[in-house]
């Protein structure tokens, strides 16, 4: 990992949120690396000032003002984007502003809702505000992963696969994303790390089709092997005629072969 790699990755490796893949790429770049270490250093004063500070209850306006601010912003960056010419490229400068907005929700967020309970006087928040601040924390991560699916960087929309990793229960749009990341994505690194995110909801009947279908799609030797493995492990019988299609073609290296034909024995 190079320094702007890493620098996407420390609020999270801050918040101790990576995968251990990615925190020990972390922690191994933080060991040689100075400007990174001040970055960190600089992104755990800021969080422990924000939680030292007394909560007040914000007006409800507040928040319907944030909201028109934060998509005021992220218009902004779609415009820039639109207006180069050539290889559209998501620089550090305008993700570091995307993830600075996306923190600041999250604060707010948390804030509004310590704020009430402080208010109220109650020492045990209900479980209608927590399942509130749950979801729209989910929201965030969301706009977050879908706006690094869309950047030129592997490792960002690595990255993107990664938050789906942390959401328990994804919706039916953030499946569909990781879907189509796998069938398209032009980095088979980023179209690995897909797949073994959508073998996790592979009992999802959305996904299972999808992955099937994906089958007839792959050029890429691991990717057939592991979809093979992941259908054959499922015992999923729509595969039986991708797997004779993959037999059948003549581009198919001699190793993909051999496992498809092992494994069509089982299914």
């Amino acid at each position: 990992m190079n320094c702007e790699d890493v620098q996407t990755l420390l609020p999270d490796y801050y918040d101790d949120m990576l995968s251990p893949i990615s925190r020990y790429a972390v922690q191994n770049h933080l060991k040689t690396c100075e400007h990174c270490n001040k970055e960190l250093h600089e992104i755990s004063v800021l969080f422990d000032s924000i939680a030292g500070r007394d909560l007040e209850v914000p007006p409800a306006s507040l928040k319907e003002n944030f909201s028109r601010m934060l998509m005021g912003e992220m218009q902004q960056e779609e415009n820039k984007k639109r207006q180069k010419t050539g290889t559209t490229i998501i620089g550090m400068q305008s993700f570091s502003m995307l993830w600075k907005i996306a923190a600041a929700v999250v604060i707010f967020l948390g804030g509004t809702f310590l704020g009430t309970r402080l208010k109220t006087g109650s020492d045990t928040p209900s479980y209608s505000q927590i399942n509130e601040l749950k979801n729209e924390v989910k929201g965030v991560k969301e706009m977050m992963m879908f706006k690094l699916l869309q950047g030129e960087s592997a490792s960002d929309r690595i990255q993107a696969v990664d938050y789906v990793n942390e959401m328990p229960s994804p919706d039916r749009k953030v499946i569909a994303a990781l879907i189509n990341t796998l069938n398209h994505d032009k980095n088979v690194n980023v179209r690995l790390a897909s797949l073994y995110s959508l073998a996790k909801f592979s009992d999802n009947p959305m996904v299972s089709d999808s992955l099937v279908s994906s089958l007839s799609r792959q050029t890429e030797p691991v990717i057939q092997i592991v979809l093979i493995n992941m259908l054959a492990a499922k015992k999923e019988t729509k595969a039986i005629q991708p797997i004779r299609e993959i037999l059948l073609n003549d581009k198919t290296i001699k190793e993909v072969k051999d496992i498809a034909a092992q494994k069509l024995k089982t299914l």
